[in-house]
């Protein structure tokens, strides 16, 4: 059985990453990584992986952080800051589990994979889509420039002929 709380050392080596870029992505997308604890003592669930994951490859597609955002506001749950709980209720709470809620959190990492496929889906699409934009704009750059030379040398068959210089109208045609 996979452990249920990871460290960020855990998820960077998982992700392949230097730990480094994974603490940035964490801090700068921070209300969209699921964490338990403080300092040191932070763990992550495993959804963070690919929460991870997909900050990562939306920076790879060259979507800024706005973009990348606005994506996971989409997809995951913010995170909102608690009172702190005493050490009673917390133990009450400990002791009693609420299998509705863990089923619940079953279904909604099934609905977040389901989900986090799509949106990988999407940027792919969208990614290809972009460098087929680049592509067109190419060959348009390419036949405005053709199409420049084009007027150049008709302009300069005409001045020619317009001159009566019909050596230098001979020239300019061959």
């Amino acid at each position: 059985m996979k452990k249920s709380l990871l460290t960020i050392a855990e998820i960077a080596k998982e992700l392949n990453m230097p730990e480094s870029t994974v603490r940035y992505y964490r801090d700068r997308f921070i209300n969209y990584i699921p964490f338990t604890g403080k300092g040191r003592g932070r763990r992550y669930r495993r959804e963070t992986i690919d929460i991870l994951r997909f900050i990562a490859e939306g920076f790879n597609r060259s979507l800024n952080a706005a973009e990348i955002e606005e994506a996971l506001a989409l997809m995951v749950a913010r995170n909102v800051e608690v009172e702190n709980e005493t050490a009673t209720t917390t133990a009450a709470a400990q002791q009693q589990p609420n299998l509705n809620e863990i089923s619940v959190q079953v279904d909604m990492g099934e609905q977040f994979h389901e989900l986090m496929n799509q949106v990988t889906t999407t940027m792919q699409l969208m990614a290809h889509q972009k460098e087929e934009i680049n592509e067109l704009r190419n060959i348009v750059a390419e036949l405005r420039k053709q199409q420049q030379e084009q007027a150049e040398y008709i302009e300069e068959l005409l001045a020619a002929k317009r001159k009566g210089n019909q050596k230098r109208w001979w020239e300019i045609w061959k």
